[in-house]
């Protein structure tokens, strides 16, 4: 399975952010559908970024494993 660099999607999101935030700027004065599609697409960016942070916390949080030594299998006859 492939590593995914979360840190790097983070950084390509939060560029696409304020490409989008731009962007919404500089058509500010254009029709409403363009606006629209503009803040959906800003909207989805966001969903993102909260995804790729869950997934950093997952990543960040230590699974807890348990040493296998201290158990041992018992036989009953």
């Amino acid at each position: 399975m492939p590593t995914v660099n979360l840190d790097l999607q983070l950084k390509f999101l939060n560029e696409l952010e304020e490409a989008l935030s731009d962007a919404l700027q500089k058509y500010a004065d254009d029709g409403a559908e363009k606006l629209a599609e503009l803040k959906y697409m800003q909207r989805e960016v966001e969903r993102a970024k909260r995804v790729i942070a869950e997934r950093k916390d997952e990543v960040e949080e230590p699974r807890r494993h348990y040493a296998m030594e201290g158990y041992r299998e018992a036989a009953f006859s």
